[in-house]
Order: structure tokens, then C-alpha cells, then sequence
């Protein structure tokens, strides 16, 4: 059984007028109960809501957000938070790319420490800010 972290920007795909056809076809390959989301998944889609102009637009990410197809409701009981091992793990992470020169992403790899925490492949569409962790890029045709 393989557990799946799902990246912010595979949560915000959903909500765009066309999301993507591969990672439908990934998405309705998978159990629910194997895909997880972090908790600064649901405050970074929180954020981007807020930041919306007022309008309809923003109205109807609101309307999704707090209803049953939001983050909160379809993945209830599989949010994973950044815990005393996630930091640790994260702590690691970030080290090490300042060793290597290359630098991380501190909220990239808040996701990518719960994930390893938590034994889970991370599941993105953001390639880079990710390397040297394992993920898989559905929207590409990655597994």
C-alpha cells in the first residue's frame, strides 16, 4: 500500500475550470483513504481564497472551500500536521540543502517533512522545488 501526500498545487487544480485529465485519471486510481493532505495545505489554499478580489470568483472558491468537496471535509481524518517528527525531519532537509548550496523552500519542505514523516510519497506538480525527494507528477504522466 502506497500512502500519497498531495502537494497544494494538485488540490488547486481541481478548482480551475479545466483541471487536468491525467491527474483525474491518477486521482480515481487511488483509495481515498491512501491520500493524505498537510495542514499547511488547507491554510495555504485558505490563503489564496483570501487573497482573491472580491467577486464571484472568490465567492465560489469560498462557497468550495467551506462545503462538503472542500479540503477540510474530503479529507477528514487524513490531515497530517507538522509534528514534533515532521520538524525534525525538516530541520534535516533544509540543512542539507544549505550544505549542497542549493538552498529549499521552507514551505515546500514543510510538505515534503510531513510527507517523510509520515511515509508518504509527495505528489506535485512542482518538479524543482522538490528534488532529491521522492514524488510522482501525475499531471505529466509521472508515477
Amino acid at each position: 500500500m502506497m500512502r500519497y501526500l498531495l502537494d497544494t498545487n494538485i488540490i488547486s487544480n481541481f478548482t480551475k475550470p479545466a483541471p487536468s485529465e491525467s491527474l483525474i485519471a491518477w486521482m480515481a486510481e487511488q483509495s481515498d483513504e491512501d491520500l493524505f493532505i498537510a495542514s499547511l495545505t488547507v491554510a495555504e489554499i485558505r490563503r489564496g481564497v483570501l487573497e482573491k478580489p472580491a467577486g464571484k470568483r472568490r465567492n465560489q472558491l469560498d462557497e468550495w472551500f467551506s462545503g462538503p468537496q472542500g479540503p477540510q471535509s474530503l479529507f477528514a481524518g487524513r490531515i497530517l500536521s507538522f509534528d514534533d517528527k515532521a520538524g525534525l525531519v525538516w530541520a534535516e532537509l533544509m540543512a542539507e540543502g544549505k550544505v549542497k548550496g542549493r538552498p529549499r523552500s521552507g514551505l515546500d519542505t514543510i510538505i515534503a517533512a510531513i510527507a517523510a514523516a509520515n511515509d508518504c510519497i509527495v505528489v506535485t506538480d512542482n518538479e524543482r522545488d522538490f528534488a532529491g525527494i521522492e514524488i510522482i507528477n501525475p499531471i505529466r504522466g509521472g508515477n
